[in-house]
């Protein structure tokens, strides 16, 4: 299995807490990241590998995406994680690395784990600064995830509501993931008792060019998934453009005119983008 087409929702769960995983993979979720990293105490990265293997080899395969986070790169950990995924065969749609810098961070795991897909998860300065780089390491990257929490730790700010101080960082992940095809996804939002501030958050993202959320409650795939799944007025917008596309080609022309806009290749392609997540969605 690939990562999902429609990665609206990445929800983490603790390594540690087999107890958990069942109900982040019912909770409709796109994808289930089992963490090794932040969630694991350091004296129980072992505890939590040896949980998520025996859950894994033990369930069947579910809609929601299997993805596992390592510990980051040049941690006391890393290669105690390489060598435990290669003895996890095809168990995983992804490998999540944390703290990606370089280019050579996402190579290292690809060729390590003998799979090459890999998701970097861009969180420090370095790894925003050096975006477009990461976005052209040799390994197969379905999605880049961005993450606030360490990145506003690092530079010593609160970060807000409004969101005014991620706005580069996210524009730089978002680009970096435009590149090359890949999904650009949003950071956690930490105020559990706040759905509405979670929504607008979202909002915001999506407006920036994120095509999904990372959430670290069950209650929060909900409201993510909304956000990022095509309304319906969009669902029968896209598809008049495409089908009016059809017709204009059909007659040889390459741009045509639809309820007084102009509208060209690059519209059309949002169209099928449109079309698609919404037939993936109904398929799951």
């Amino acid at each position: 299995m690939s990562a999902p087409l429609a990665l609206r929702s990445i929800l983490f769960v603790p390594g540690t807490r087999a107890d958990r995983f069942q109900k982040a993979f019912d909770s409709g979720a796109d994808a289930v990241i089992l963490d090794l990293e932040d969630a694991v105490e350091a004296g129980r990265k072992e505890d939590a590998r040896r949980q998520v293997a025996e859950w894994v080899a033990g369930t069947p395969r579910a809609r929601a995406g299997r993805f596992v986070r390592i510990n980051a790169p040049g941690s006391p950990w890393i290669d105690g994680d390489l060598g435990w995924m290669r003895t996890q065969g095809g168990s995983f749609d992804a490998v999540v690395i944390p703290k990606a810098e370089r280019a050579t961070d996402v190579e290292r795991v690809a060729t390590a784990i003998g799979s090459r897909r890999v998701i970097p998860l861009l969180e420090t300065a370095r790894g925003i600064l050096h975006a477009a780089a990461i976005a052209t390491a040799d390994a197969d990257i379905p999605a880049i995830l961005f993450g606030a929490e360490d990145l506003t730790a690092e530079l010593a700010i609160p970060r807000t509501l409004d969101g005014e101080e991620l706005l580069f960082a996210r524009s730089q992940v978002a680009l970096a993931a435009a590149t090359i095809g890949a999904d650009a996804i949003d950071a956690v939002f930490v105020d559990l008792a706040a759905p509405e501030a979670l929504r607008r958050d979202a909002m915001r993202a999506r407006a920036l060019g994120f095509r999904g959320k990372m959430a670290i409650h069950p209650d929060q795939v909900p409201v993510i998934n909304r956000v990022f799944s095509p309304t319906a007025e969009e669902i029968a917008a896209a598809r008049r453009i495409v089908d009016a596309d059809a017709s204009a080609r059909a007659g040889g022309e390459g741009v045509f005119r639809l309820d007084d806009r102009m509208v060209d290749a690059p519209v059309v392609r949002r169209a099928h983008r449109v079309l698609a997540i919404a037939d993936a969605i109904a398929g799951t």
